[in-house]
């Protein structure tokens, strides 16, 4: 669709620039008290959806430590490449993938981070199913913003090509959640955060590891 193909050079043309415009001192200063409720472990395996130019990876790796997993993907190639930059250790990974039809094996990871990113899918409802298949049985997905569903609204309305880019109201995520396999055990929406969390209960579906992985630094 053109509003999708609109919506991919919108941040394609903002790439190279995106980090330093939108997270500046103050809200990295925001992020990093966001980043504990997370509640990444030591040694995990996690996968970063919709990386962006990679804004959470050092934060993902400073708690996983050195024996941790680090994937993370954007749909933009020109994001993927940005976040390809950020140093990385020998099992890390950044690829261009599409949340829609995720290139990994079932069970793959024990966490899911879905930071900035979830309004922007074409279709919440397979995006949800597909990183329920990815994570392992107990696994976690997270899904987070720094404004709260209002703010954000407000905020996406000023851009043209993510205007209708919205969280789902409480209800209609704790449903989409539900149905897919997930039990929410947390669900914040108030000024400058928005935090669901939820555990994989359901069966996983299936499909074949076929992504694009960028080179950058080790």
């Amino acid at each position: 669709m053109e509003s999708d193909r609109a919506k991919v050079r919108f941040f394609e043309e903002r790439a190279a620039d995106w980090e330093e415009a939108c997270y500046p001192r103050d809200v990295r200063a925001r992020l990093e008290e966001l980043i504990p409720s997370f509640g990444i472990r030591p040694g995990e395996t996690v996968l970063d959806v919709g990386t962006g130019p990679g804004v959470l990876m050092p934060y993902i790796q400073k708690v996983q430590g050195p024996v941790g997993r680090l994937v993370a993907f954007d749909l933009a190639w020109a994001m993927a490449k940005e976040a390809a930059r950020k140093p990385r250790r020998p099992r890390d990974g950044v690829l261009r993938a599409d949340v829609h039809a995720l290139p990994f094996p079932d069970g793959l990871f024990d966490r899911v981070l879905c930071f900035a990113a979830f309004p922007h899918f074409a279709d919440p409802a397979a995006a949800v199913k597909e990183m329920h298949r990815v994570l392992r049985r107990g696994g976690v997905l997270v899904i987070a913003h720094l404004l709260s569903r209002e703010e954000l609204a407000r905020h996406h309305a000023s851009h043209g090509e993510v205007r209708r880019d919205v969280l789902p109201p409480e209800p209609a995520m704790r449903a989409l959640l539900g149905r897919t396999g997930f039990l929410v055990v947390e669900l914040v929406d108030r000024p400058g955060r928005y935090l669901a969390r939820a555990v994989k209960t359901g069966r996983p579906g299936s499909a074949a590891m076929n992504g694009h992985f960028l080179r950058g630094h080790g």
